[in-house]
């Protein structure tokens, strides 16, 4: 799951992917003239999933650029697709299609003395699509082509990565060999599952008649859902529109055939529906967030011999304003830290996720494999009521007759908080101004109605606070962190910093992040925009959130 630089990729794909190649036939013992004893043949190994949404394709990348959230769709589409390399719940990169990843150890991530830079992939050479037509360099290509097409949004949703690139080449069928205009850190990992909207080759020998004569009826090719072909571990069976599809082993997978013969796909959107189809053995897994915990503790205790794996997949935050906050004495960091010093966050994860994640320091997920490099520049923030008065104080903060602070020209402070209609959302906010007034500043949520629902400028002009989740990755750090990316009416409320924080020198840092390639100094670099993001307390994290 990435995290991804990552998404929210269920385990259980993972482990697919991992465990992909089945046993070999018995073999006769060493020295022994007897043959195997006759075994008798197990039938079909099936399993029935569920996601709870009823998708009109495969693809989540199309879905989201179509404004439609893929969940489940994500791991349906890891299913049926592969990418020359793919990334593990803890972050950590493996070869799918091509034979390595490239780095700069292994020499096929090469950094030129001008800036550019060469990345090269060697494709396996029993790479195919699931059509029986072989994987070939040429796929990559057109892929790319796709990605700079501006009329086609959906695979534009990594120009940053995509269109860094000047050129591809083709030494050979086998061979890819990237020619990159400016530094990207992700380089190796740009061609496969490594966000919530994956971009994985399309098969050039399929799309690319229909691409140049009708790209208006791009998306809606059958390809894309009923006649899905793609390069992965299961090819698609059956597809029943809003009902079920079905995938099969795929005899031929590059990494060898999987053990799962078959995956029933069903389409239940309501939680309550998946629980009663769970517990009457009608569903064996569930992809996507469909689940909370409750329900699944029910799961758990009521059918023998089940499992509930924990992805961690983001962090509930809430997000100070910085521009024109109000009350205005959100913009003294004092202020900031008093008020996180006076949250209860292990409360939170005790009552909310039962005990079972822990507080969220920082935007990073203490499970990915470079955590440990970090957390030496974090400033945590324990739950302190004595310092957070302390800290009240010195902003000459005093307290009424009701006992709540009053600002520092006695007019009373009030802390709105806004989120969606959410559950785990609502309830996080309820605790937040729970532990607020317990400290002395009172503070109360507002749900943001349907209807501006996707009206920008209020979005991201709350007052004090709002409560989202952000997830668990930093590919991004330049659209959420740097200033020139705070919403503002210049560019229509449009920029991805939610909090509108600015900072020249955080601003510095993340650049310098998203060029540095040799990892121990983009490490040491993520560690410092981390200790400016913690020491500012440019968000609140309260918990890392969980999906069973």
């Amino acid at each position: 799951m990435r995290r991804s630089p990552h998404g929210e990729l269920v385990l259980l794909v993972f482990t697919l992917l991992l465990a992909a190649c089945a046993p070999g036939a018995p073999q006769v013992r060493q020295g022994s003239s007897q043959p195997p004893a006759e075994q008798k043949r197990p039938g079909p190994k099936r399993i029935i999933a569920a996601i709870p949404s009823n998708p009109s394709t495969l693809s989540a990348t199309i879905l989201v650029a179509n404004n439609v959230t893929p969940n489940g769709v994500e791991a349906v589409d890891a299913m049926v697709s592969a990418g020359l390399q793919f990334i593990d719940n803890r972050g950590v990169a493996h070869p799918q299609l091509a034979q390595e990843v490239p780095s700069t150890d292994n020499g096929l991530w090469k950094l030129l003395p001008d800036g550019r830079m060469e990345t090269s992939w060697k494709i396996r050479p029993n790479a195919e699509w699931h059509d029986g037509t072989p994987f070939t360099a040429a796929d990559i290509q057109f892929t790319w082509q796709l990605t700079q097409d501006r009329e086609l949004v959906a695979f534009r949703h990594m120009a940053a990565a995509y269109d860094a690139i000047e050129r591809i080449d083709a030494p050979d069928p086998q061979t890819v060999v990237i020619f990159w205009k400016r530094p990207f850190i992700y380089a190796n990992l740009a061609w496969g599952f490594y966000s919530a909207r994956p971009l994985y080759p399309a098969p050039k020998h399929l799309l690319e008649k229909p691409y140049l004569e009708n790209k208006e009826g791009f998306y809606d090719l059958p390809h894309w859902s009923s006649e899905y072909v793609g390069t992965g571990p299961f090819k698609l069976k059956e597809w029943v529109t809003g009902s079920h599809l079905a995938v099969t082993a795929n005899d031929r997978y590059v990494l060898g055939r999987p053990k799962l013969d078959e995956i029933k796909v069903r389409f239940i959107a309501d939680p309550s529906t998946l629980t009663a189809n769970f517990l009457a053995g009608a569903v064996n897994v569930n992809l996507g967030t469909s689940l909370s915990l409750d329900p699944a503790r029910v799961i758990l205790e009521r059918i023998p011999g089940s499992k509930m794996d924990l992805a961690p997949t983001g962090v509930m935050t809430a997000y100070p304003q910085f521009m024109n906050p109000d009350p205005p004495i959100l913009s003294d960091v004092r202020f900031r830290r008093g008020l996180i010093h006076a949250l209860n966050r292990q409360e939170m994860v005790d009552t909310l996720m039962q005990g079972l994640s822990s507080v969220g320091h920082t935007f990073i997920n203490p499970g990915e494999a470079d955590y440990k490099d970090i957390e030496s520049f974090i400033v945590k923030y324990d739950y302190d009521p004595r310092r957070a008065e302390q800290l009240f104080q010195e902003l000459g903060l005093r307290k009424g007759v009701d006992g709540m602070y009053l600002g520092p020209t006695g007019q009373p402070i009030f802390l709105e908080i806004r989120t969606d209609r959410t559950e785990l959302r609502q309830k996080t906010v309820l605790a937040q101004a729970d532990s607020w007034k317990r400290a002395g500043i009172d503070a109360g949520s507002t749900l943001i109605p349907p209807q501006r629902e996707r009206d920008a400028e209020y979005l991201t002009t709350y007052p004090a606070f709002e409560m989202s989740r952000r997830g668990n990755y930093r590919w991004s750090l330049d659209r959420v962190l740097l200033s020139n990316e705070a919403p503002t009416p210049e560019n229509r409320y449009s920029g991805g910093n939610r909090g509108r924080y600015q900072n020249t020198e955080l601003d510095r840092l993340v650049e310098r992040h998203d060029t540095a390639i040799p990892y121990a100094e983009r490490t040491q670099t993520l560690g410092q925009i981390v200790n400016i993001v913690s020491s500012d307390v440019v968000l609140m994290g309260m918990f890392y959130d969980i999906d069973p």
